[in-house]
């Protein structure tokens, strides 16, 4: 859902501006809820003051003000004032009442309005509300409706570019990247950042002008900071914040996975909790080292020395598991193939498993499981139920 000024969009519609995207928001919103009701009570009332003819049907008046716009919105150039008599009476009353409308809806309202966007696509979402679409198969360039913003995906790489007089504004942006796919990003200072699936990252456009480079994360991501001593990094989650000046590593903070965790392969980043951003409370990590968040115990993070290969494994497709619940398991496994599970064998939540898999498909991750322990499952369509055999 993206908020939308429904105001500003029939503003324009009456000063015969509006695009065909907003045509079909304003479209959509009319019919959507109670709208219909306010738009043909204000009508009526606007007819009954303004109006002889008696005969002007409120029902009327709205069908063709929908019939009107969708004309509108599927052809490039149509003028409001058609010569039909009628069509000049429903432009009347929709000046009239669009400025009822305005005043109705001025109480700082804004209308939360459904994008007709894949939910299987990665999108990136502009300051202004405006949401691209993004293949990280193609190569493309997409520029922005204003003009403001050119992005560009070179061999599954993503850049973004200000126009220039427009650099002096900054805007933050976020990208969405869904379950089943993952995507790399160059930030303005340089720096990369590889997004897992089922992540998003918000960041803004320019880090020019500001005293650090802020950038906040759901989800998991691999970072490789550009270095920039001045300019401290500031990965920022629910439960932590991790500082640096100019290092590899990966935060995986996944809501509903739990603890938050932060793990270093080279260089050096603090990590502290986002309720006090004292640099004085900054617990600093080695490489090889990784933190956890945790929640009501005496100290904010855990440290622990690990082999950071299978926590970075998925940045070279590799899907890796050390020790892991079956419970995390599963979580892992629908954001990487894009699918339910449902296990309905509660003993297999707490067994803990250990492999690495480069690329294979879910049957063979699961036949692996199996191989391990005693289960069954049946897969229909983009749902998997896991079951115990014993009770078929």
């Amino acid at each position: 859902m993206t908020k939308i000024d429904i105001r500003r969009i029939i503003t324009r519609y009456i000063n015969q501006e509006a695009s065909q995207e907003e045509l079909a928001i304003l479209y959509e919103w009319v019919k959507k809820g109670n709208n219909k009701e306010i738009f043909q009570k204000l009508v009526q009332a606007d007819f009954l003051v303004n109006y002889e003819d008696k005969s002007w049907q409120t029902e009327e008046a709205f069908e063709n003000f929908l019939h009107t716009i969708k004309k509108k919105e599927s052809l490039k150039v149509r003028s409001l004032y058609a010569q039909n008599h009628i069509w000049k009476y429903a432009a009347v009353i929709m000046i009239t009442v669009g400025s009822s409308l305005f005043f109705l809806l001025n109480q700082g309202t804004v209308m939360d309005i459904p994008l007709e966007v894949d939910p299987d696509q990665i999108t990136l979402q502009l300051d202004n509300g405006e949401v691209l679409t993004i293949d990280p198969e193609s190569d493309a360039t997409i520029q922005s409706k204003n003009g403001g913003t050119v992005v560009s995906m070179v061999k599954g790489m993503l850049s973004q570019k200000q126009e220039k007089g427009k650099k002096d504004k900054v805007s933050n942006n976020t990208i969405k990247v869904p379950f089943g796919k993952n995507l790399s990003i160059t930030l303005q200072d340089g720096s990369v950042v590889m997004l897992n699936s089922g992540s998003s990252i918000t960041y803004p456009s320019s880090f020019e002008g500001a005293d650090t480079r802020e950038v906040k994360l759901k989800g998991e991501a691999f970072f490789e900071v550009a270095k920039n001593p001045q300019k401290p990094f500031i990965v920022k989650t629910k439960d932590m914040y991790t500082q640096v000046f100019g290092t590899v590593f990966n935060v995986s903070a996944y809501e509903e996975d739990g603890p938050a965790e932060v793990v270093l392969v080279e260089g050096s980043v603090g990590v502290g909790n986002p309720a006090n951003l004292s640099s004085r409370d900054i617990q600093m990590l080695k490489p090889s080292q990784k933190a956890t968040s945790v929640v009501g115990g005496d100290t904010d993070f855990r440290v622990e020395d690990v082999d950071v290969a299978p926590y970075i494994s998925w940045t070279k497709g590799i899907l890796a598991f050390e020790n892991e619940s079956m419970v995390q398991i599963i979580k892992r496994l629908q954001r990487q193939y894009n699918i339910k599970i449902h296990n309905t064998y509660k003993e297999l939540d707490e067994r803990r498993f250990t492999g690495m898999f480069d690329e294979e498909n879910i049957d063979h991750v699961l036949r692996t499981i199996q191989a391990h322990t005693h289960f069954s499952y049946d897969k229909n369509d983009n749902v998997i139920t896991i079951k115990n055999p014993n009770k078929q």
